[in-house]
This record gives structure tokens, C-alpha cells and sequence, in this order.
């Protein structure tokens, strides 16, 4: 992509956007400033018009390095690598590339110990099981939900707020709910929920949700995931 095209981009989304567009000094690095790609990108694939462009930027942006002193420069660039993966996994002939930039978000992520803001480790694993699941690698992907699990269960009073924990419970509930076998489904989406900070208001709806008595699995999970407070609102401890 070169720079006229880039500013021209830019323009679609103020446009588009109007007051809600991001600050124009966000961008102003231009083409070959990674960052400003990534911004630009993360706009671009809210317009179903303009996705090719998004992904293309940040594709531009997947190996940029990285400034691993500070945690927002760290964040941004796993944010980005998050953003490509999901937008690749949508169409079965670039899952393989996917999955690739999910593995760098992961490697990225934990390359650090900071606590960041935004990004949660665990969620990353998961969209990495998620995708696996997809290409049918779902013997794989469980193994390692497990061996997550076994690595953090057990440390509720030092880290009672595990994303590794909420994420890898998650995924064993939606595999049961496939698989069928709802009671299963509910005690694994009660470890996610107690890995989990649950405020009292919460409570009540969660209850109900898990006290539904029908087979219908995956509804029962949707049921539970529209009362539980989203993961991002959230003090998390990993």
C-alpha cells in the first residue's frame, strides 16, 4: 500500500465515522509507521467494503518489531495480531495463516509479565483452541486446554481472578455442549465462572441460567454468557 492510498483511507473512516473517527494524530505515522497501520486497520474492518484493505494492513504490520519495555507498545501489537487472526479464520483457505498469527499474538503476549489493560493471555489461548477446533485439530486443542488448566488450577488464593482458568473451562463447556451431554457443560462453565470475578448483581441471572433443566446445551451456554459480565469490564490477576 502506498502513502496515497493510506491517506486516502484515512479520510473514508473520518467520513464514515464523523465524530466517532479516532484523532488524526493516531495515524499520522502513515504507511510506515506499523502502529498507524493497526489503528487504521481495526477501523477499516467494520466496513464490509473495505476489510481486503484492513487485513492487508495489518498483515503489513505482523512482523514489525516490538518495543518490549513498554506495555502499551506490546499490547497494540498483539491486539493487531489478535484482530488479523480473526479476520483470517473466516474463510477455511487462510485458517493456516490464522493460526499462525494467533501462535505470534500468544508468543507476544508472554513474552512479558505485564498486566495489560485490554488483552487477556487466556482469551488469546482460547481463540487459539477455537481455531484449532475449526480445523479439526479438537483432540489437540483440549490436550492443551487441559495441560493450562493443571498448570493454574490450585492457585485460587494467589490468583483468584485466572484467565487461563475462565478460558480453558469455557472451551471444555462448549465441547461438552457439542458433544451433547449438558450437565457436563454446566460444572465446567461453574469452574470457568468461579476462575472469574462475579459481582453480586450478577448473581441472580447466573443462577437462573444454570438452573434451566432442558437438553438444549448450547442454549443453556448463550444463556450464561448474556448474564455473565463481560470478560474486559473485569480486575483480572493473569
Amino acid at each position: 500500500m502506498n502513502h496515497e492510498t493510506f491517506h486516502s483511507l484515512i479520510h473514508v473512516v473520518i467520513d464514515r465515522l464523523g465524530p466517532s473517527a479516532p484523532p488524526h494524530e493516531l495515524l499520522e505515522g502513515g504507511v510506515d509507521d506499523w502502529h498507524a497501520c493497526a489503528r487504521l486497520a481495526h477501523f477499516l474492518l467494520q466496513m464490509p467494503e473495505h476489510r481486503a484493505e484492513g487485513i492487508a494492513l495489518l498483515q503489513s504490520a505482523a512482523g514489525a518489531a516490538v518495543n518490549e519495555d513498554l506495555a502499551q507498545d506490546v499490547e497494540e501489537k498483539v491486539y493487531a495480531l489478535q484482530a488479523l487472526s480473526a479476520a483470517e479464520a473466516e474463510r477455511a483457505e487462510t485458517r493456516a495463516a490464522a493460526l499462525e498469527h494467533i501462535n505470534m499474538a500468544i508468543e507476544c503476549a508472554e513474552s512479558t509479565d505485564f498486566l495489560y489493560k485490554y488483552i487477556l493471555r487466556g482469551e488469546l489461548w482460547a481463540d487459539r483452541w477455537n481455531l484449532m477446533h475449526k480445523m479439526g485439530m479438537t483432540e489437540e486443542a483440549e490436550q492443551e486446554a487441559d495441560e493450562r488448566i493443571a498448570a493454574f488450577d490450585g492457585m485460587d488464593a494467589d490468583v483468584p481472578h485466572n484467565s487461563y482458568l475462565y478460558y480453558g473451562y469455557r472451551f471444555k463447556a462448549h465441547l461438552a455442549a457439542e458433544r451433547g451431554v449438558p450437565l457436563v457443560a454446566k460444572d465446567y462453565m461453574h469452574m470457568a465462572l468461579h476462575a472469574m470475578e462475579i459481582p453480586p448483581a450478577y448473581e441472580p441471572p447466573l443462577a437462573d441460567a444454570f438452573a434451566a433443566s432442558h437438553e438444549n446445551a448450547a442454549w443453556i451456554l448463550r444463556e450464561i454468557d448474556r448474564v455473565t459480565p463481560h470478560p474486559e469490564t473485569l480486575h483480572w490477576d493473569i
